[in-house]
């Protein structure tokens, strides 16, 4: 099992690594200032008594010269209105106590080796008096003639000293411990509002993201290093969804061209079975139809020669389904030259007129396009023959717009195309027609030609109420234009 370490905590890192580095070096620096400070008012305490000392040096320097002892002992005494003095002690020169106030008397021994250590002069040290431990201070006494006549030592409690040194260690450290839990508490506020709430809102974007909003996105506040996390993790999630998106269009794209590759590979397949059908069928056929016209010649019921006539209207329906059927199935391989887009729908609507079809034509501007005319004109007629047919009584209009390219209009007033049947009419064998008469190939026909063309073909509402074909392809530039047919 695995512990999480101390560091994996970021307010616990600040803590350890910034927090209380910090806080040592000045533990540090504050040792070394009580250090001075110590040694400053140690020394302070100590000019003081030594004031003290020199205070009553010469009033006592002169009632012993005097051996006035009552004024030895009035400014001996006047010691004690300051408070810091523990004990004063007067000593002639040869080391017998003359007057002594304090709790404790130093001993004769350590009286004769103050006085063997004041003939280089005034000195202090720290001794231990009677069990008590002290600072002292000794000032030789000297008589007119300059000769030393006596020792002045006052003194002053050790604990006194190490009292008030402790006191300030107290207060000392005690700021410190009071400044160090204000720099954690500051800290560990500051890492809230600043780290730790901006982490916190980014840590719940990347929740929210892994359950599922992908569509969320981080906030970009707070510090700038946060921030510009932020803006990574949305720069991520923006390219993950381009790339979920372009990865979904690329599958969309192989799926069409699967399904185009399978309609192309079934389309090529009828063509092959339609082609075969219709030269199988085309003879027998056509051996029906003249065996037909030979009885009709010969029959004189009008009864049979009504059999006859329908037997020949079938067959040369079936002619026709199988001549659709090889068209459908066979590709254009005449050599494409540019026609004149005028001439070319003249001669379409001229053959449908043959056919005892009424169209309205509607002149456009001239354009040439690059082509086989005898492909486009099937296409024309096949789109031109339905609208005839879903609108007989008309209007069946044909038109032309160019722009870029070359827009040919097929519109009628019939009843149109429904939005069901839209998407399957130019799928070989479906018919909007009543069953026998259509074969549902006239569309897919244009379709293939309109392929072969590198233009297509649209359906449309048409202005007139009806269905509207479009046929829209590239046209011939005047400089690429040789002669037009």
């Amino acid at each position: 099992m695995r512990f999480p370490s101390i560091f994996s905590n970021l307010r616990l890192v600040l803590i350890m690594q910034v927090a209380l580095p910090v806080l040592l070096v000045l533990a540090v620096i504050l040792v070394i200032c009580l250090s001075m400070v110590g040694q400053f008012i140690e020394e302070r305490m100590q000019r003081d008594l030594q004031q003290v000392a020199r205070t009553i040096h010469l009033p006592v320097s002169q009632a012993l010269e005097r051996q006035d002892l009552d004024q030895l002992q009035n400014s001996m005494a006047s010691v004690f209105g300051i408070t810091e003095v523990y004990g004063a002690y007067l000593f002639d020169s040869n080391g017998k106590r003359l007057s002594s106030f304090g709790v404790v008397n130093p001993t004769q021994e350590q009286a004769t080796d103050a006085l063997q250590q004041i003939m280089q002069g005034e000195f202090s040290q720290y001794e231990r008096i009677r069990g008590r431990d002290v600072y002292s201070f000794f000032m030789p006494l000297f008589d007119a003639t300059g000769q030393p006549n006596g020792l002045l030592q006052v003194t002053r409690r050790r604990s006194d000293i190490d009292r008030e040194l402790t006191e300030l260690k107290y207060w000392a450290w005690g700021g410190f411990g009071l400044v160090s839990l204000i720099i954690l508490g500051v800290i560990s506020y500051s890492h809230q509002r600043a780290i730790e709430a901006p982490l916190q809102r980014l840590v719940e974007s990347m929740r929210r993201v892994s359950h599922g909003d992908r569509h969320h996105r981080a906030a970009e506040r707070g510090p700038i290093e946060i921030s510009q996390l932020a803006k990574g993790l949305n720069g991520m999630l923006d390219a993950i969804e381009q790339v979920e998106i372009s990865e979904a269009q690329q599958r969309m794209a192989r799926e069409q061209m699967a399904e185009r590759l399978r309609q192309t590979e079934t389309m090529a397949a009828l063509g092959q079975l339609s082609a075969g059908v219709a030269h199988e069928l085309g003879a027998p056929l056509t051996v029906v139809d003249g065996r037909a016209n030979r009885l009709l010649r010969r029959m004189g019921n009008e009864k049979d020669i009504a059999e006859l006539n329908e037997i020949r209207q079938q067959a040369a329906r079936m002619t026709s389904i199988i001549q659709q059927l090889l068209s459908f199935g066979r590709s254009s391989r005449a050599q494409l030259r540019d026609l004149d887009v005028a001439s070319l729908i003249e001669r379409s609507e001229s053959l449908l007129a043959d056919q005892g079809y009424r169209v309205s034509l509607i002149q456009g501007p001239p354009a040439k396009i690059n082509g086989d005319s005898l492909s486009l004109e099937q296409a024309l007629i096949n789109l031109l023959r339905n609208a005839c047919q879903a609108c007989p009584t008309g209007p069946v209009e044909l038109s032309w717009q160019v722009d870029e390219q070359l827009h040919i209009h097929i519109d009628d007033a019939g009843p149109g195309i429904t939005a069901d049947q839209q998407s399957q009419v130019f799928e070989p064998f479906v018919t909007t027609k009543a069953p026998g008469e259509g074969s549902g190939l006239g569309l897919a026909i244009v379709q293939r030609v309109m392929r072969e063309h590198q233009g297509e073909v649209t359906l449309s509402n048409s202005p007139l109420g009806g269905a509207r074909f479009s046929l829209t392809l590239p046209i011939v530039s005047s400089n690429d234009s040789g002669t037009a047919v």
